[in-house]
């Protein structure tokens, strides 16, 4: 065994004092001096710009408060650098730079920051690279094609009757986790043709959303154990010993969600008549490629349930909310709704997107409340300027959409809600993007937004839309979300 004397140990931690708190701070200022009042600072030993997002939270109810008020109260600040315990995220927002990095991808590559992401999302799509990704992208646009969604619609729609006819009247529920279950179920469908059965006491989607966010929460629920261990041992695979007994539960019961997709893939793959859905298609990339295995379809669903039911499910919760604070709009819309469609039957895939006001309302929600407003962390292959600013290799980047989505140049008064603003033309696609842009954008956009025209033609022929609670807090539950889980009650019209 190694011995230590009470020195070494000391002078260890001070070194490791020194990496983790001195370091960054260095290396902070330094930058300081160099770029000047353009670059703003986010340091806090260890934690960085978490505390300005508790600072949000506290003051304005809004943890990225700070990122809307820069182009008003700091229009001088072009980038934000702030520390974590790994190093320091630059984060840009300024069109120009945004454009740049999304339209350079090459010269970067997705951080590899999710805890047991090796096991769960690296295989999918949003983290894959190079051929990898250009081969599954493949596979996976198909799936996406107009005719594949138009397909889809009478599924949405059955689903959305089934599910808000169980929706209690007049009383707070989570309208999230409803809309969630309806677009994990289309997805599930559209992947394997099939449901599956429930799991735990939950439905089998719950079950993986709860063991996703379960697992990636432990970087809040124990910050010291998770950032000592990815400091020590790096992001990938950890010592068995290091791995706490909440872990191994949740670890577990993401072995048994896999297990049954493997069951359903095997069966797939003995099919003499197999489905023209997704897993088909990738099951013979499969046997076409060496490379893919088992895992990489496996993954690819985890990732578009994850991604596609988070994402998709607060848009519509952000709909929600707009529609409860601005009844004007909940009347001008349903007004609208019936002059277009008249009854939900008539609602199909040649009329979907025939209203304008809807799609307005759709973007002026995802301008103000988009749910993911900070892309995915990139980390630099190889050293580069973006604009001014030079960033050495193994540095990271990160995108922000809120100061262009709340800059006055871009679109006038910003702060407040007016979907009217869309009728107008020639909006920058650099600075609107809640979908990103490019190659490497969100496969799933057409689905998603054609999901959330279902719902809320559905929800606003029937329910009168109402917030429970005066003030809502803001926050991050890996996507930007309202805290409060039931902030919504609805009233049927007519009763």
């Amino acid at each position: 065994m190694f011995q230590f004397t009470i020195l070494e140990i000391i002078l260890y931690l001070v070194l490791i004092l020194v990496l983790l708190i001195l370091k960054p701070l260095f290396q902070m200022l330094i930058m300081k001096i160099k770029y000047g009042k353009k670059m703003h600072l986010m340091y806090f030993p260890l934690l960085g710009r978490i505390i300005e997002f508790s600072r949000g939270i506290k003051k304005h109810n809004d943890l990225l408060h700070f990122e809307k008020m820069i182009p008003q109260q700091h229009p001088e600040i072009e980038i934000v650098v702030s520390n974590t315990f790994l190093g320091l995220t630059h984060v840009f927002f300024k069109t120009e730079h945004i454009k740049f990095i999304l339209q350079n991808q090459d010269l970067y590559k997705k951080t590899s920051k999710v805890l047991f992401g090796e096991k769960m999302l690296y295989k999918g799509l949003a983290f894959q690279d190079g051929e990898d990704w250009r081969l599954a992208r493949n596979v996976l646009s198909k799936s996406f094609e107009f005719e594949q969604l138009r397909a889809r619609i009478p599924l949405i729609k059955r689903l959305c009757e089934e599910k808000f006819s169980k929706v209690p009247e007049g009383e707070p529920i989570d309208i999230i986790n409803i809309s969630g279950n309806i677009v994990g179920e289309v997805i599930t469908q559209s992947f394997f043709s099939q449901s599956f059965k429930d799991l735990n006491g939950k439905t089998f989607l719950s079950e993986l959303v709860d063991v996703m966010v379960g697992i990636i929460s432990q970087y809040r629920e124990a910050p010291i154990r998770s950032m000592s261990r990815t400091f020590i041992f790096g992001t990938k695979d950890y010592p068995n010993w290091t791995i706490s007994k909440v872990e191994q539960k949740l670890l577990a019961r993401l072995q048994k969600i896999k297990d049954i997709l493997s069951d359903s893939i095997k069966e797939r793959q003995s099919m003499e008549n197999k489905p023209a859905d997704f897993l088909t298609a990738y099951i013979n990339t499969i046997q076409q490629n060496p490379k893919l295995t088992e895992e990489h379809a496996i993954q690819q669903y985890i990732m578009l349930i994850f991604a596609g039911i988070d994402t998709t499910s607060n848009l519509f919760g952000a709909c929600c909310y707009a529609l409860s604070i601005h009844p004007e709009w909940q009347r001008k819309l349903r007004e609208e709704i019936q002059k277009q469609y008249g009854a939900y039957e008539r609602l199909n895939s040649d009329n979907i997107n025939v209203s304008n006001q809807i799609t307005n309302f759709i973007n002026e929600c995802m301008r103000m409340y988009t749910p993911v407003p900070y892309f995915i962390e990139r980390e630099v292959k190889q050293d580069h300027k973006v604009g001014d600013y030079f960033l050495k290799k193994n540095s990271e980047v990160s995108l922000c959409l809120f100061p262009n989505n709340y800059d006055p140049k871009n679109f006038t008064d910003p702060f407040t809600f007016n979907p009217d603003r869309w009728n107008q033309q020639g909006i920058d696609p650099f600075v609107f993007l809640p979908f990103s842009i490019g190659k490497r954008n969100c496969i799933g956009q057409h689905m998603a937004l054609m999901e959330i025209k279902c719902l809320l033609v559905y929800l606003l022929m029937n329910f009168e839309v109402n917030l429970v609670g005066e003030k809502q807090v803001w926050t991050f539950k890996f996507v930007y979300t309202i805290q409060n889980e039931k902030f919504i009650q609805l009233k049927r019209i007519g009763k």
